[in-house]
């Protein structure tokens, strides 16, 4: 697995290709805490290069969705495989976070100002 972090207006792009397992689980966190730390609170996370992601990196996803929502962050995922989106549905969390098919419609949903 490989994480390339783009930044820009506060907003980290974790750009994902490879694996994502277990064995991954700290450097998805660190790449997590990272962004987290130079004060990028919104995460886009691109999964267009994912091949495989089990169980754990799914819990590195929720857990970085609960790391930026308390520091007023949130988090979004960009193009992912067919076989991620079906994981998602069948966990039931396609809807805890929003799914965008490029990294521009994210960014720009994230500097969107928020809906009254």
């Amino acid at each position: 697995m490989k994480i390339v972090t783009e930044r820009l207006d506060g907003i980290a792009t974790l750009i994902v290709t490879g694996e994502v397992d277990a064995a991954e689980k700290a450097q998805v966190g660190a790449a997590v805490r990272a962004a987290l730390a130079q004060g990028d609170t919104r995460l886009v996370f691109d999964f267009h290069g994912v091949t495989f992601m089990g169980s754990t990196g799914v819990g590195c996803l929720l857990s970085a969705q609960k790391d930026a929502a308390a520091r007023a962050g949130a988090v979004a995922v960009v193009n992912p495989p067919q076989m991620l989106q079906k994981m998602f549905r069948t966990l039931g969390i396609e809807h805890a976070f929003p799914i965008y098919p490029s990294r521009e419609e994210a960014q720009r949903a994230f500097k969107a100002p928020p809906a009254k």
